[in-house]
């Protein structure tokens, strides 16, 4: 279980369907990205990186990403996510 920070509540809050994928690196980080489109074609994206026991690291969102598909901004997201969660040590 993710301990989330007023970030992430603050995506949430805008209750839309969302896609997601999550990875558990080796050294014991956790990937957890959403994407979703919204009513009016805006797509958002959450990049959640948090350490084995689920304590953040990193929570960020994008309110538009631009000129990509969800699909796009979900691996956009992972490759921002393990950009962060590689630089950490194992636990």
């Amino acid at each position: 279980m993710f301990q989330r920070t007023q970030t992430y509540f603050d995506w949430a809050a805008v209750h839309a369907n969302f896609n997601s994928k999550e990875l558990k690196l080796q050294n014991g980080t956790q990937v957890d990205v959403r994407a979703r489109t919204l009513d009016d074609g805006t797509k958002q994206l959450f990049v959640g990186v948090y350490t084995g026991a689920g304590k953040p690291i990193v929570e960020d969102y994008t309110d538009n990403v631009l000129g990509m598909t969800i699909d796009q901004a979900l691996d956009w997201g992972i490759d921002r996510g393990l950009s962060v969660g590689n630089g950490q040590k194992p636990e």
